[in-house]
């Protein structure tokens, strides 16, 4: 099976999972105005499980002599390790579920600028300090690892910044406008207190999902899990656990608003455009490349057994998503157009913040 074998694939491969998180969203953005974000949902889970089996059936069933491991194929290994492997993987994907929809949910009720610091800032430091310390002997350099850590955390409370400041300047320049009697228009909104709660127990949630992961795959191949097993059992996971959390947040929606019935919701799910079911499942695409890339990097060795990059590094790297979200802000949805010259400079120092801190994450190995 393919796994990483130099340090220079697995930063690429690591760098791809970066880039993948960042990315997966844009589907998001393209079907939101006319799909509902729970079918949007169910659809972009089963994207995930149905990438993890094409990808363990391809690249994890090839032979090959660049790795230790590279002989040995998914089918070959993942039926045959200890049960409690399968239950790390499957409580990841479970925690991984829950986190996510907290922090879409979070997104839209905070706004990006205050609700991506809160849940990816605390699942950045959270998940790399608990998936180092579960095997901190691959790192040769802690000191590089948390730094670079520190300067990633660093990023992201100046990403949170630079958008407070761009949605200032766009309401400023946007004139207030009322309803069409005249009136004031009066939406209905959760607490603060709901609001902060929602993205910091995401955040949380978040940064336990790679730990399990890491055990899951730990001393792979003698004990555990390959990348491509470890994923296929994390993304059953998602898929069956969408179909129970879905229609929990359409009764109960965690704003705390009055729920819908679940029937009705999902009843519209036929008369949804064919183009946003494939942009769901594109999107569950690409956010499982980046995932299967990211435990892949972290689970790197070369020929003789020895760790190329660890689980914390990688996951460190990866959650330096941002960059790439940042990007397509700027090519693809103008996000920029017409900010001062304040936020673009702070755009600018974000991206260079982050390139220190995967440079001071990549030499920590």
């Amino acid at each position: 099976m393919f796994v990483p074998a130099t340090q220079g694939i697995a930063l690429a491969v690591a760098l791809c999972s970066m880039v993948c998180w960042g990315s997966w969203s844009n589907f998001l953005i393209l079907a939101e105005r006319r799909m509902k974000f729970e079918l949007f949902y169910l659809d972009f889970s089963v994207g995930c499980f149905a990438t993890s089996l094409i990808f363990a059936f391809t690249f994890g069933t090839v032979t090959l002599t660049s790795n230790k491991y590279g002989p040995e194929t998914f089918t070959d290994h993942d039926f045959g390790v200890e049960f409690i492997r399968y239950v790390y993987a499957f409580c990841g994907g479970l925690l991984f579920n829950i986190a996510n929809l907290c922090l879409c949910k979070g997104i839209s009720m905070l706004g990006l600028a205050l609700a991506f610091p809160l849940c990816i800032g605390t699942s950045m430091v959270l998940g790399t300090t608990l998936t180092f310390a579960l095997d901190p002997s691959t790192t040769s350099s802690p000191v590089l690892l948390f730094s670079g850590l520190a300067v990633a955390f660093l990023a992201v409370v100046t990403a949170a910044v630079m958008h407070s400041i761009k949605d200032k300047e766009k309401e400023a320049k946007e004139p207030l406008t009322a309803d069409a009697e005249g009136g004031e228009a009066t939406t209905e909104e959760a607490s603060m207190t709901r609001k902060l709660t929602i993205c910091i127990v995401g955040g949380i949630i978040m940064g336990c999902w790679n730990p399990l992961v890491s055990l899951a795959q730990k001393d792979f191949p003698e004990k555990g899990l390959s990348p491509y097993g470890e994923f296929v059992v994390y993304t059953l996971a998602v898929v069956l656990s969408s179909a129970v959390l879905i229609p929990l947040i359409i009764a109960y929606p965690m704003e705390g608003f009055k729920g819908q019935a679940v029937g009705s919701v999902l009843a519209t799910y036929g008369k949804t455009p064919l183009q946003c079911h494939i942009y769901a499942l594109l999107g569950g695409f690409v956010w499982s490349v980046g995932t299967l890339a990211n435990a892949m990097a972290g689970d790197s060795v070369d020929l003789i057994g020895t760790p190329v990059m660890n689980a914390a590094t990688s996951f460190a790297i990866g959650q330096c998503a941002n960059v790439a979200a940042i990007f397509w802000g700027l090519l693809l949805w103008g996000e920029f157009n017409g900010t001062s010259t304040k936020v673009k400079g702070l755009v600018a120092l974000v991206v260079i913040l982050y390139v220190v801190a995967i440079a001071l994450c990549t030499l920590a190995n």
